[in-house]
This record gives C-alpha cells, structure tokens and sequence, in this order.
C-alpha cells in the first residue's frame, strides 16, 4: 500500500524546469504563480521533493548542538494532527530547518540511519517529523510504504528536481504526470530536466494523455497515465 502519486511540473518546450530562466510569463505575475495555482486545484496536502530542492525552504546551516544521548532509530511524527504535510528526502542529513512549517505544512523529513544523534535531535527540538527508509540511502518503495501507513497520505504530488523525480519515476512509483508546458525554448546546456536520470537502452515509461488544456499565456497543461516501460 502506497500513495497514489501525481508528478506535477512545469518545464520549457524543451523540457528544463528552472523557470528562474524564463523570464515574465504572458498572464502571470511570476513563473512560480502558474505551477502554485494549477497545483492547488487538485486539492493534494502533501508534496514530495528530493534534498536539493528541500534546501530551498530550510535554515541557514551551521553546526549542530550535541546530542545529550542516543536518539532511537524509530519513526518519529511530532505533529499527529496536522493535514498538510511538506516532505523531503535528506539521507545524509544536511538540511538544518529551524522550524517544523514550510508555508504552513508540516516538515517530514525521509531519513537513513546513518543519521547522526546530533542531527535526529536537533529535527525533534525544531519540532521536524522523520521517518527512516534505508540503512545509506533512501528506499523509495519503503518511503512510500510509511508515508501511506504512519502519515495516512493517499495521495501524494512529486515536484522534485529531474534527479530526485527520475528515481521516483525509475522506481515504478509515478502514477500519474501533471505536465504544463510553458511558450518557452530554453536551449540551455546543462539544464535541470523534468526526469534526468542514468542510462538505459529503452525509455521509463510509456504515457496515455487523460486530458489536455490551454491556459492564459499559452501554456498547455496535459495530464497523462503512466505505463511502466
């Protein structure tokens, strides 16, 4: 039992997603307004993002106070009765929220037991919730398996960077794509994509289109079905 999982993004025409880049988008105040508005319609209180992204909303960094102790390896929810939840995976530990709320949805982080004690409970004194889901690195299957069975999230919006959503898709765990292609041709080199991920002879996935819609400015929203390649 997992979430049901949408990826919602905006890219250019040519699929790079830093929109930092694209300048004023026609109808829109900011590029940001156009990814914020379409995501909210679909009414989803928990978004999902990798490390980098994550770092984006947390404090500034600085070194951690000791530990007076050892910090259990369980699960720990410090906030049960919250509906909204912000998540990020950090298996190494490096980001330092000082505050358990990113624009009033609560902070779980997907940790790895190579956590130290003075990172687990510098997260429990901000009030940060943490769920461990792998010994190194972050087991994405069971990431998802806890995210359904201790938060009760049914559903769930992917709005990673390209590393972090490739491996979610890679790992069969997309079940849906929200995709809002923007009037612009980035051209850039190096650019973040939608899915940037490793090598391989045949594409992830396969996409059936369940709807599509023009919006103000031109932008075209589709959403489609994933089919695992």
């Amino acid at each position: 039992m997992r979430p049901y999982v949408i990826c919602h993004m905006c890219t250019s025409l040519d699929g790079k997603i830093i929109g930092t880049r694209w300048g004023k988008l026609p109808g829109y105040k900011h590029e940001s307004d156009l990814f914020e508005t379409t995501a909210a319609s679909f009414g989803i209180g928990a978004w999902l993002v990798g490390t980098t992204t994550m770092d984006e909303f947390d404090g500034r960094k600085g070194p951690l106070r000791h530990a007076k102790g050892t910090v259990p390896r369980y699960d720990y929810v410090a906030n049960a009765r919250t509906k909204r939840f912000a998540i990020g995976a950090d298996a190494k530990g490096v980001l330092r929220f000082q505050e358990n709320e990113v624009g009033g949805d609560h902070v779980v982080l997907l940790v790895t037991e190579r956590a130290s004690n003075d990172y687990l409970a510098h997260l429990q004194a901000a009030g940060v919730s943490f769920l461990f889901c792998g010994k190194r690195e972050i087991d994405l299957h069971l990431a998802m398996r806890k995210l359904r069975g201790v938060l009760g999230l049914r559903k769930l919006m992917l709005q990673g960077g390209g590393k972090f959503n490739g491996a979610v898709l890679q790992a069969g765990l997309v079940d849906e794509i929200s995709h809002i292609t923007v009037p612009v041709a980035d051209g850039g080199a190096g650019i973040t994509t939608m899915f940037d991920g490793g090598s391989s002879a045949k594409a992830t996935a396969m996409l059936r289109l369940l709807s599509h819609k023009v919006l103000a400015g031109g932008a075209v929203w589709c959403r489609y079905k994933v089919k695992m390649g």
